[in-house]
Order: structure tokens, then C-alpha cells, then sequence
């Protein structure tokens, strides 16, 4: 008789959110849109540290079909080759959910996130978000279905910069990590170089 091996899905309902993504940082964008895209929007919650995948599901009356569903889309895409990002702008798995929640919100689908840097500021050089239409001379960058659009200038004071989405206490807003900044200020909306 032959035996059917089975392998054991990476991602199971036992499993926070958190542990998800400290687990699997490299697929954390992706795996947020998954469980965005079935429902759980657990992804940038203070609770998804402590709440498992199954108590999110069931905890917002869904059912154990839709669990399995989201469990076996999330192993899927944990399973799936991608080229990574290995130059320009990367966006956090936060920043990428309420990129998309904004593009939504303000009627924005089918345009690019521009980033991009404009003189000004306390430290010299302001950034800049919001949504464009690709130019001619953008390199762009896809990432989990968003385009960041990025102009030559801006790009090379960029290169490498992690952008997050952070909410709590002190406000909301993107926050910018750029290791090419020789100065920044206390606002963390300006740079230096």
C-alpha cells in the first residue's frame, strides 16, 4: 500500500498574529493583505500579539469553513516563490494596509503611492506621501498590489528607507526610517543630508 505524505501547513489557528509575522517577516505584507482580504483586519491591532488566528475568526462571527480558508490561502502564499525588494522604498505590513485603506477611502485605485522629497523642513529636505499617476522617468516599485512611484532625486536620498504606519498614543501618521539621513528632526517628517 502506498502512503500519501502530507506536510503539515506552516500557519495554524493556534498561532497569533504577531507570531505569524515575527515567524514569517519576509511574507508579513502579503500575509496581512490575505487575512484583509478574508476579512480579519487584525494585522496592525495592539491585540494581535495575544489573539490567535482562530479566536480573530471566531471572535468576528465567522465561521470554522472561513477559518480553513484563511489558513490554507495563508499557507499558500507562504509557499510562493517572489523576487524581494533589493533596492528603493519598502513599505512596513502596516504602512501597506492603510496605504490600500486610504487609496480606497479617497477613490485613489489605480494610482501610485509617490515618495518623494522636497526641500524644507527643520532638517532640510521634507518627505512626501500621496497619490499620483505614473511619470515618465518613475522607477516603480510594486509591493503586495501597491506601486511606489519614485522620482530620480528623490530616489537617491531614499534608497533603502523603510516606511511604517504607527498609531497609538503621540498620533498617527507614516514614519520614515531612511539609514541615508545624517540629521533628522524630532517631528520625523524632515531630513537631512
Amino acid at each position: 500500500m502506498k502512503q500519501i505524505q502530507t506536510t503539515k501547513p506552516l500557519i495554524t489557528g493556534d498561532m497569533t498574529i504577531g507570531q505569524v509575522f515575527e515567524q514569517f517577516p519576509q511574507k508579513a505584507n502579503q500575509l496581512a493583505e490575505v487575512m484583509t482580504s478574508h476579512g480579519l483586519h487584525c494585522s496592525g491591532c495592539h491585540v494581535n500579539m495575544h489573539e490567535t488566528i482562530e479566536e480573530g475568526i471566531t471572535g468576528h462571527g465567522m465561521s470554522k469553513k472561513e477559518l480553513d480558508s484563511l489558513l490554507t490561502a495563508m499557507n499558500e502564499t507562504l509557499s510562493r516563490k517572489e523576487e524581494p525588494i533589493t533596492e528603493g522604498v519598502r513599505l512596513t505590513t502596516i504602512a501597506v494596509v492603510k496605504v490600500k485603506e486610504l487609496m480606497k477611502n479617497e477613490g485613489k485605485e489605480g494610482q501610485g503611492l509617490r515618495v518623494a522629497m522636497e526641500h524644507g523642513g527643520c532638517a532640510g529636505f521634507n518627505y512626501m506621501l500621496y497619490f499620483d499617476k505614473k511619470m515618465a522617468n518613475d522607477k516603480v516599485i510594486t509591493q503586495d498590489g501597491v506601486q511606489i512611484l519614485l522620482q530620480p532625486e528623490s530616489l537617491e536620498r531614499l534608497q533603502g528607507t523603510e516606511i511604517d504606519y504607527t498609531d497609538g498614543l503621540q498620533g498617527a501618521g507614516f514614519k520614515f526610517n531612511n539609514p541615508n539621513a545624517k540629521k533628522a528632526c524630532g517631528c520625523v517628517h524632515s531630513a537631512g543630508f
